[in-house]
C-alpha cells in the first residue's frame, strides 16, 4: 500500500516522528502523553518508532492530547528538518 510517494512502513515511521517532535514541543514525557490516551509508556514509544498501526481515533486522541492538529501530525514535507 502506498500513500503517494510514501509506503505504509515510511508512513509509520514519520508519523511517529512527526508525534515524538510535536510530544517533546509541549515539554510532555511519554509517560504523560500515555496516561492522557490511557495508555503506557511502551505503547507511546512503539508508536512513535513506527512500530504499530493506530486507527483514526487514535491519530485523533493524540493530535487533541498534544493540542495538535491531525494534519501537522501527518504532513511529512517537514520531517527531514526535524
Amino acid at each position: 500500500m502506498e500513500f503517494g510517494f510514501v509506503d505504509l512502513k515510511d508512513f509509520k515511521i514519520e508519523l511517529g516522528k512527526n508525534i515524538a517532535h510535536t510530544r517533546k514541543k509541549k515539554g510532555m514525557t511519554q509517560q504523560e502523553l500515555g496516561a492522557l490516551l490511557d495508555k503506557d509508556f511502551q505503547s507511546i514509544s512503539r508508536i512513535e518508532n513506527g512500530k504499530v498501526n493506530i486507527s483514526a481515533h487514535l491519530l485523533f486522541e493524540i493530535a487533541k492530547s498534544l493540542g495538535a492538529n491531525v494534519n501537522d501530525l501527518i504532513d511529512f514535507s517537514k520531517s527531514a528538518n526535524k
